[in-house]
C-alpha cells in the first residue's frame, strides 16, 4: 500500500509532472521561461557588485589554506565592498519607491529639540558626620572598597 504524500512535497511534484502529457510540460516549460526571463528584465541584468574583490579573496586562501590571517587585508576590502554595494542596493531601492509612489511622506532625519522642560534637581542628602581625622577618613574608605569588588575600586 503507497504511503501517502504530502501535498506541496517533493515527490508529489515528480508524481505530478509523470502524469503530465509531454505537451503540458512543453507549455509549462515554456510558461516558466517566459516568467524568469519577465523576472530578469524587470530588475536588468542581475549586478555582481564585488566579483573581483571575492576572485581576490578565493585566491588568497586558496594559497594560504593553513594561514587565513595572511588574507584578513583582502577580507576586509571584501567586507566593505560588501558593505558599499549592499547600501547603494538599499538606496536605490528606496529612489525606486519613491519615483512609483510620490505620494508617501518624506523621510525626515531625526532632529534634537531644544530642551524647554526644567528638569527638577535632586536636593544633597544630609551627609553623616564626616570624620575629622585622617585615621578615620581612611577607614571610611577602606570599609567601602573591596579588592574583591573591582567596581568598589574607583570610588
Amino acid at each position: 500500500m503507497p504511503a501517502k504524500l504530502k501535498k506541496g512535497s517533493v515527490l508529489s511534484a515528480v508524481e505530478d509532472i509523470q502524469r503530465m502529457s509531454p505537451d503540458a510540460i512543453v507549455q509549462e516549460f515554456d510558461r516558466m521561461v517566459e516568467h524568469t526571463e519577465r523576472h530578469l528584465k524587470e530588475g536588468e541584468a542581475p549586478h555582481m557588485p564585488c566579483t573581483k574583490v571575492a576572485d581576490k579573496l578565493l585566491r588568497c586562501l586558496r594559497q594560504h589554506h593553513q594561514e587565513s590571517y595572511m588574507c584578513f587585508p583582502a577580507m576586509e576590502d571584501y567586507r566593505q565592498c560588501v558593505g558599499l554595494a549592499a547600501q547603494a542596493y538599499v538606496d536605490e531601492l528606496a529612489e525606486r519607491e519613491e519615483r512609483q509612489n510620490p505620494q508617501l511622506l518624506p523621510v525626515v532625519p531625526p532632529q534634537v529639540a531644544p530642551q524647554t522642560i526644567a528638569l527638577p534637581t535632586p536636593t544633597p542628602k544630609p551627609s553623616p558626620a564626616l570624620p575629622t581625622s585622617p585615621a578615620a577618613v581612611d577607614k571610611e574608605v577602606r570599609r567601602t572598597r573591596s579588592w574583591i569588588k573591582p567596581w568598589t575600586w574607583l570610588r
